[in-house]
């Protein structure tokens, strides 16, 4: 069964980054450098699931359900940003039966 089925529900902009060191006033800092936005729908995941999940500590999980192909590549090692947060990107599920949909499971960044 697909993950979506009314493109309509990818009604969310996010942003994906890479993190780059640039040098300002001589001082080497890490940087999120947007490298493409794309449509997504976006689903938060239950309590109880967290729970299940991780046990006793909850974290603020968010999937994002993007189209398969994109301009560019997407990689763990990237940030998302969405509704003034950033995420950081702890798994990437390709659709491997039809090719439509990536699923992009995400944590927030705190602190």
């Amino acid at each position: 069964m697909p993950l979506i089925l009314d493109p309509s529900k990818l009604n969310y902009r996010i942003t994906f980054n890479e993190k780059k060191t640039v040098k300002i006033n001589g001082v080497s800092v890490t940087e999120n450098t947007p490298v493409g936005t794309v449509w997504a729908a976006v689903f938060n995941q239950k309590l109880s699931d967290r729970m299940a999940n991780i046990g006793d500590e909850v974290t603020n999980t968010i999937t994002f359900v993007i189209r398969e192909k994109q301009s560019f590549e997407i990689n763990n090692a990237m940030t998302v940003n969405w509704n003034g947060s950033t995420y950081e990107i702890k798994d990437i599920s390709p659709d491997v039966v039809n090719k439509e949909w990536k699923t992009i499971i995400c944590e927030v960044i705190t602190g």
